[in-house]
């Protein structure tokens, strides 16, 4: 076996052996998500028309609910044991690909093999491997494109960054096309000495294509060209909550925001009924009429056509409420900005010995250090009136912060060379524009459309961000680089070494 596989393969093992190890010792995996997950179609309807069901969607992109119904209408097996094992899978696919891109780079096997296991058995990680969320397969998926980056043949890397790129935004609201198309361009750029434009712009047209598709579906079915159509409600739930509740009355007794605003945000659509015009769907499927999930606990299918209204008004109430108090907006957006690096402590309860352990043996690599988290000065605290002792990391603070700005200087260094001038580190530069432009965008988005789940959010972006980061940072110490890293392809890299050999040829 080549040399690059047989090191791919032992981090899969070793990640699949502890993540086996977590389950055996007592962590379980829950599906109770599948019954209150606001981004999935009623999961009764889901499993038992999964195609249609989908095709109705319209508070998120498609592949996620696709995936899930799929699995839950035909697997033979339990929904808990098959949803595991594909979320097992993405953990095990993310370890492999991680030690190829990071050989690929030069990288010494041995230390690209423990770099990768270091970011992928993060619990904080590992923890979405034990629910039906789609931030393991997100995950993945970023991994899997930075992956095409290295492939052999340029015109293969730039379409597979495509395809990988398309099918992240397609799983998840948070990743827009014009982050695709900022990605696949970038790489296109960089293989422009050795790639006709049409074969890049064939590139380019994948994520319009994909996304156009699905916003046209969108516009004929619902009047709404959009990938997500409740992006008004959650800036409502990122931006009004925050707002003192006196400011808020007196921009309600103005009639400049609606009694939608009053009501908050991803409530049950009898709250708002009262306050919006009668609403019949003009759909038949249950995806769209079913008001309620089948659960003992009430909650609302959020992708009830007659919410489509709601949805509007509540994105104009809070575009109102940014123009009138954008101090209050800005400090929602450090609140966000500040969990963003809180770290995940249910593994610290957890019954697996072997993830408590795991655990504290991270609350020492992350250098987590004590803190608050508190909503005690919202107006309108969506997470009751709390203040919560929490954990926040010091080193993926340095490390995301290291991401953004160095792939940011990668970036401009790629877009201002010149052509026909030789960069041995071209692939590097490359890897480090998009991990840092990708790790940026998830930032921005995901700090300025929420309130509490950053900290979910960045760990799609952790295993990118800790192995390309920390590889990054060690070959910047002179003494050490050429214990760690190899000058030249050398005999691991003969068939491996990707954009450099296009970019020197």
């Amino acid at each position: 076996m080549n040399p690059v596989r047989r090191a791919a393969a032992l981090a899969a093992g070793i990640w699949g052996f502890v993540f086996a190890l977590v389950c055996v010792t007592g962590e379980k995996f829950s599906t109770f998500y599948l019954g209150i997950a606001w981004q999935l179609v009623p999961y009764e309807v889901l499993r038992a028309d999964p195609i249609r069901s989908t095709w109705y969607l319209h508070i998120q992109p498609p592949l996620w609910n696709l995936v899930v119904g799929v699995i839950g209408r035909w697997s033979p097996l339990p929904d808990a044991i098959s949803l595991q094992l594909l979320q097992a899978s993405f953990g095990v696919l993310t370890a492999a690909m991680l030690v190829v891109i990071l050989v690929r780079l030069r990288t010494r096997t041995w230390l690209a093999v423990t770099v990768s296991l270091l970011a992928t058995l993060n619990p904080e990680f590992m923890r979405n491997a034990f629910e039906p969320t789609y931030e393991m397969p997100v995950a993945c998926g970023l991994v899997a494109l930075v992956w095409a980056i290295t492939w052999h043949r340029p015109d293969r890397a730039v379409m597979g960054v495509a395809v990988f790129a398309s099918a992240v935004f397609l799983t998840r609201s948070l990743y827009h096309p014009g982050w695709a198309l900022v990605v696949v361009g970038l790489v296109g750029w960089a293989h422009r000495e050795s790639l006709p434009w049409k074969r890049i712009g064939a590139a380019l047209l994948v994520p319009l294509l994909l996304a156009g598709a699905w916003m046209a579906k969108n516009e004929v079915m619902f009047g709404r060209p959009t990938l997500s159509s409740w992006f008004g409600m959650n800036l409502q739930r990122a931006v009004i909550p925050v707002l003192p509740l006196a400011e808020k009355q007196a921009l309600y007794d103005a009639g400049r925001i609606s009694d939608i605003a009053m009501v908050g945000p991803f409530g049950n659509y009898d709250l708002y009924r009262p306050f919006v015009e009668p609403c019949t769907p003009e759909h038949s499927h249950p995806a769209l009429t079913k008001e309620l999930r089948d659960n003992e606990v009430v909650i609302p299918n959020l992708n009830f056509e007659c919410f489509l209204p709601v949805y509007d008004q509540a994105g104009e109430d809070a575009l109102t409420v940014i123009r009138e108090y954008p101090g209050t907006w800005l400090k929602g957006r450090e609140w966000s900005a500040r969990v963003w690096f809180a770290t995940n402590q249910l593994p610290d309860e957890s019954r697996s010995f072997a993830y408590r352990w795991l655990s504290r043996g991270y609350q020492v690599l992350r250098l987590d250090l004590p803190g608050d988290i508190s909503t005690s000065d919202w107006g309108t605290p969506i997470y009751g009136n709390l203040t919560v002792r929490s954990r926040f990391s010091l080193t993926m603070l340095n490390l995301t912060v290291f991401a953004f700005g160095y792939g940011t200087w990668q970036s401009w260094r790629i877009v201002r060379r010149r052509r026909g001038t030789p960069d041995p580190d071209l692939l590097r530069r490359v890897v480090l524009a998009v991990v840092g432009a990708t790790a940026l965008w998830t930032f921005v988005v995901g700090v300025v459309g929420e309130l509490g789940e950053q900290a979910r959010f960045r760990t799609m972006t952790d295993p990118l961000v800790i192995a390309i980061g920390l590889t990054e940072l060690l070959r910047r110490l002179p003494r050490v680089s050429d214990h760690l890293f190899r000058g030249d392809g050398g005999p691991e890299l003969s068939q491996e070494s990707g954009l450099v050999e296009a970019v020197s040829s």
